[in-house]
């Protein structure tokens, strides 16, 4: 049985991944905060990133209120931070 003061185990790879993905995201939200709100297309040529990890990124970040969609442009939805929706 475990000690309830014994640390879980976190798995390398795992922390790896998480490190990872809080990394890319971080990406995202300040090109976000340097250029303004944009669509996946703009954020895929900013940050080097394949247009179907962005999109996970952005679906992820939405629900947990990192970024909202502002509108459209060009055909495509344009994603933006928070603060920067004008009262």
């Amino acid at each position: 049985m475990k000690a309830l003061s014994e640390k879980p185990r976190v798995d390398t790879e795992k922390a790896k991944e998480m490190q990872e993905r809080a990394r890319e995201r971080n990406l995202i939200l300040q090109e976000m905060k340097n250029h303004g709100p944009s669509t996946i297309d703009e954020l895929s040529k900013a940050t080097s990133m394949e247009k179907s990890k962005l999109l996970m990124h952005l679906i992820a970040m939405r629900q947990f209120g990192k970024v909202l969609i502002m509108g459209e442009r060009d055909n495509q939805l344009v994603y933006g931070l928070p603060q920067e929706i004008k009262s």
